[in-house]
């Protein structure tokens, strides 16, 4: 009966999933939002990025950073579900956000959301450093007009 209820994760796996990643949904949720600019596009990320991490989890372990491994395949799930249409959800951050790309967005989210590190980032959406840093630069610079206006 236990096997059944945990669906052949063992109790470590599940307290590792429980701790350290479910507990994060929100985050990819607000990533998937950001990316979409949509509620039903976050949900729809948060849905694919959860199903790919379930489909590979035996490979995570405790050393394994949550933050990188969820924003890596937050990044994966986008490549997949990127022409899907959404409702657009009517969010003034959202709204501002719209301007700049999506590379862009995802790298602000990552660095200053997820809080991975200028190389971190490099590795998930698979650019170079200088390349992060710049996307980073134009983001916050951006957001930084759009609150003047505000």
């Amino acid at each position: 009966m236990a096997k059944s209820l945990t669906n052949g994760f063992t109790e470590k796996q599940v307290t590792l999933y429980t701790d350290h990643y479910y507990e994060r949904a929100d985050l990819v949720f607000r990533f998937g939002a950001l990316l979409t600019g949509s509620r039903e596009g976050g949900e729809r990320l948060t849905e694919e990025t959860f199903r790919l991490l379930l489909e590979d989890f035996a490979q995570v372990n405790e050393d394994t950073s949550a933050p990188l491994l969820l924003m890596a395949l937050a990044w994966k799930a986008w490549k997949k579900i990127k022409t899907e249409r959404f409702h657009e959800w009517n969010v003034q951050i959202l709204q501002s956000m719209k301007a700049l790309g999506v590379e862009q967005r995802a790298v602000l989210f990552a660095i200053e959301m997820a809080g991975l590190d200028i190389k971190e980032a490099s590795k998930v959406f698979g650019s170079d450093e200088n390349t992060v840093r710049k996307f980073l630069a134009d983001s916050q610079k951006h957001l930084a007009v759009s609150s003047i206006r505000a």
